[in-house]
């Protein structure tokens, strides 16, 4: 468990990467634009986000990647990475255990 909790906690560090450089971004041309997931997964490694897009419209189903990923991938990328942050966040938090006087 300690993994996934590590794990959400690295995706919402992650997500506040990304809500600090939109924020400078924002600064810098006055107007404030949120980064798709899409647009960041390009800049960090184009080479697989192609290779994805490849493997899914040739072995599983082009209709899988039109609607499905290409929506998916539009989203602001904080989006992307703080709903599954949160999640494994929650789900994996420490138990505490009752305490008897």
């Amino acid at each position: 468990m300690w993994f996934f909790r590590v794990l959400g906690w690295l995706l919402l560090f992650a997500c506040l990467a990304v809500l600090v450089g939109d924020g400078v971004t924002a600064l810098q041309t006055g107007d404030l634009r949120f980064v798709a997931g899409g647009e960041l997964w390009y800049r960090l490694d184009p080479g697989s986000l192609n290779l994805l897009q490849a493997l899914v419209e040739r072995y599983v189903s082009s209709w899988l990647w039109d609607k499905i990923f290409v929506p998916g991938l539009l989203l602001p990328a904080f989006l992307l990475l703080m709903i599954p942050g949160l999640l494994l966040s929650f789900l994996a938090r420490r138990k505490r255990r009752a305490r008897f006087f």
